[in-house]
């Protein structure tokens, strides 16, 4: 998974509440308008300096055959 999707993932897997068929919707409009989704990810990205990798790989699997993200990245991507 990228960093954008691991950090979406876990937003919906928290849920938000009431607000969740809604985001969903708005979600799949932006992906079919090609809309860069949810600016607060990118704020969140930028706050845990991992900005600049949103299309990195994490899994250990691709990390030894591509670069990826570091390890203190992948840390504060699990927290986040």
């Amino acid at each position: 998974m990228t960093v954008r999707e691991t950090l979406d993932f876990s937003g919906r897997c928290l849920g938000v509440g009431t607000r969740y068929q809604l985001l969903t919707e708005l979600s799949r409009k932006e992906r079919e308008a090609g809309i860069k989704p949810d600016p607060e990810i990118d704020a969140f990205m930028k706050s845990i300096a991992i900005s600049g990798q949103e299309t990195s790989l994490v899994t250990d699997y691709v990390l030894k055959i591509r670069r990826g993200v570091s390890g203190g990245q992948r840390k504060r991507l699990t927290t986040g």
